[in-house]
This record gives C-alpha cells, structure tokens and sequence, in this order.
C-alpha cells in the first residue's frame, strides 16, 4: 500500500514497521502538521490507547486530520474487528465528513487511491 501513496509523490507514514525512540504522537502530529491530504486505512485493530490517553492514536490522528481532506478506506471482510474500532467507523459514517470506501483487497485499494488523487 505504500508503494501506491508513493506512486502519486506523496510520502505515507507508517507505524507498522516498528518502534521509535520517541511517542508516536509526537510523530503523527508533526507529519499532519504538514501534510496536504490524509489517507487512512482500517480493518480490525483499533490500536493501543497510550498512557494518559483516552483514544487509540489511529482515532486522535483521525480526529486531529479534520481540516484536511480525507478519503478512508476500510478492509472487508473484518470478522475480528476491535468493538472501539467499530464504534469509531460508526462514527466516521454518521458524521458523513470524509470520503470513505470499502475494499477487500490490496490491489482494488491501490488502483482507486492513484485513480482518485490523479484526477484532483
């Protein structure tokens, strides 16, 4: 999935390739600080809540994304989604205040996010 953020000249963040020497949230607030557009993905982990937080960082990076434009793109079928993680797409839907697609497969995803941001 990198490859297609890369494909279009933009630089995906990725927590998922290992721990840092620094609070993830001080990472994912600098990189939306200065970041044009926000693309998130979900499936069944609504990731860890950090001490003194009430929210995982997936939910307060796409809280804290609100000014930009978003497209979501969530992974189906998801028999183990996390209740928290439900709870937050109930959300994003009821909220109607971001593009979101549902996908089941990596390629499908990859050919709809370079399709979309190609014709912006």
């Amino acid at each position: 999935m990198s490859r297609a953020v890369s494909a279009l000249r933009l630089s995906p963040v990725m927590f998922e390739v290992g721990a840092r020497p620094y609070p993830p949230a001080e990472v994912y607030r600098a990189y939306l600080a200065h970041s044009d557009v926000f693309i998130g993905l979900y499936w069944q982990r609504y990731g860890w809540v950090g001490p003194g937080m009430e929210i995982s960082g997936l939910e307060d990076e796409f809280d804290l994304s609100k000014e930009l434009p978003r497209l979501l793109y969530i992974k189906a079928p998801a028999p183990s989604r996390e209740p928290r993680l439900a709870d937050l797409l109930a959300r994003i839907e009821k909220e109607a205040s971001a593009s979101y697609r549902h996908f089941r497969t990596p390629p499908s995803w990859a050919g709809w996010c370079v399709t979309t941001w190609r014709c912006c």
